[in-house]
């Protein structure tokens, strides 16, 4: 996407009202580094059959009126027999609020243990999870690029009949159709989004000054500051340099940035990696990694770039913004108020080099729990409550919903996320393309090898393989 369209702007309004509203907003972080934990839960059978005023419709609801609700704190139905609801992901602060809202379930006959992995491990785990055709998780937890991903090897469920019979009760149609476009293939919905991401620029104000630098605003700025920020004992401007899927998210920034075209062609996956505005996408990526490359980043994934600016190691660069929030944890950060917020780079031109990502939960297509029951559990989450809690921590997806206490960065995400390159494409063949550009792009930073060979051996690399699955 190359330039905004009437949902983006719909959206771009819904972000500035919550901005003007709250100054409040805040998936996919796709390159979250953090332990393994399980979620502590209950399985005493508690209900007091209470409801909130959740938008629930009247026509066909006498069978949910029987019903008793598991509590005010968690209003969906509490199932009949006791059910265990293992779930993958990866972890970041509004994510963790949603586990919070997970476990209120757990009041009833709902038990959850939550496994969080570092983002490139957790997509993988699912992948094998999902081959065993016997899943061990009832519900994965991801991004838009990676809830497709599981999607189109057939391990997600489509959830339109459960949207459909839920929407009134939980007030779906408050979450805006973009975001559920962002998790659809050929009409089917594979997820629920729960969290509006997009990656802008974070900056250390009164270090820059004191340096005399100015926040860029370009691709070609960053790296022209980035001496001035090595003479000074700082590293450069810090991009995503963790791996193959890193280097990926900023290509396809930067190629949007430029005008495209997407990496491979949205309807018949024929690649474009070799398009004059690819070649120049990789060596801008280039150049700014021999320019401004931290030595550590390629060990540093999202979690490790928050942490060196809360500590004012970092003092400029661009990353994901669900973030921000804890540039404010009084617990670790040392730079409090310092960090601000702008959108994200350019290259030039009015289109900003950010993505357009969700975070939400999808069900296993394979599991052998009741599905109805899982999606219920997901409701308990995502409902208008749920997102007005998680909305201290991040933008959350349904339409006038914020929090007085989220993070500062409102305007960076409005005009990162409506003026950016937006999502990724949903094409079966667009993981493998991905995966490729990923490798090359390693190749080109460290190796140093020709932007325009690599690029064709990657097409072919892509073509072979994605010809192969039958995917061309």
């Amino acid at each position: 996407m190359n330039t905004p369209n009437s949902r983006w702007l719909r959206l771009l309004a819904a972000v500035i009202a919550l901005a003007t509203f709250a100054a409040a907003c805040g998936s996919s972080d796709d390159g979250d580094a953090a332990t393994t934990t399980a979620a502590p839960a209950s399985d005493d059978g508690g209900d007091d059959g209470s409801s909130d005023d959740d938008g629930s419709g009247d026509d066909g609801d006498d069978a949910m009126e029987e019903v008793a609700m598991i509590s005010d704190e968690c209003n969906i139905p509490n199932p009949s027999e006791e059910i265990e609801v293992d779930v993958l992901g990866w972890q970041f602060p509004v994510i963790d609020a949603y586990v919070e809202e997970l476990e209120e379930c757990a009041d009833g006959n709902y038990s959850f243990n939550v496994q969080f992995q570092p983002s490139a491990d957790a997509q993988d785990a699912a992948l094998a999870d999902i081959a065993t055709g016997n899943p061990s998780f009832e519900i994965y937890q991801g991004s838009n690029s990676a809830l497709i991903k599981y999607a189109n090897a057939d391990g997600l469920l489509p959830l339109n009949d459960l949207i459909d019979k839920y929407s009134d009760q939980f007030g779906l149609d408050e979450i805006d159709q973009t975001y559920w476009d962002l998790v659809s293939i050929d009409g089917n919905i594979y997820g629920v989004p729960m969290v509006s991401n997009t990656m802008h620029v974070f900056y250390n104000e009164p270090a820059l000054a004191d340096l005399g630098l100015d926040v860029p605003t370009t691709f070609a700025e960053a790296i022209a500051m980035c001496s001035d920020l090595q003479a000074a004992g700082q590293p450069g401007f810090v991009l995503m340099n963790q791996a193959g899927w890193a280097w990926q998210i900023e290509f396809d920034n930067v190629l949007g940035s430029l005008g495209g075209p997407t990496n491979i062609d949205p309807v018949t996956g024929q690649p474009n990696f070799t398009s004059d505005n690819a070649i120049e996408a990789a060596t801008i990526l280039k150049d700014m990694y021999d320019s401004c490359a931290d030595p550590d980043a390629a060990e540093y994934g999202t979690t490790d770039i928050a942490a060196d600016f809360q500590t004012g190691r970092y003092i400029v660069g661009q990353t994901w913004a669900s973030r921000a929030i804890e540039m404010d944890d009084p617990n670790v950060s040392t730079e409090l108020d310092n960090v601000k917020f702008a959108p994200a780079l350019s290259t030039g031109g009015s289109v900003l080099a950010a993505p357009a990502y969700i975070d939400g939960y999808g069900i296993a297509a394979d599991t052998s729990a009741d599905t109805e029951a899982l999606f219920l559990a997901i409701m308990g989450a995502a409902d208008r409550e749920s997102q007005e809690a998680a909305a201290e921590f991040s933008t959350v997806t349904r339409t006038g919903v914020s929090n007085p206490d989220g993070p500062r960065n409102a305007e960076a995400v409005a005009a990162s996320y409506i003026d950016g390159r937006g999502a990724d494409l949903t094409h079966p063949a667009a993981g493998i393309a991905r995966t490729a550009l990923g490798n090359a792009l390693i190749k080109i930073a460290t190796e140093g090898a020709d932007p325009a060979a690599v690029l064709a051996e990657a097409e072919a690399a892509y073509l072979q393989e994605a010809g192969d699955q039958g995917l061309l």
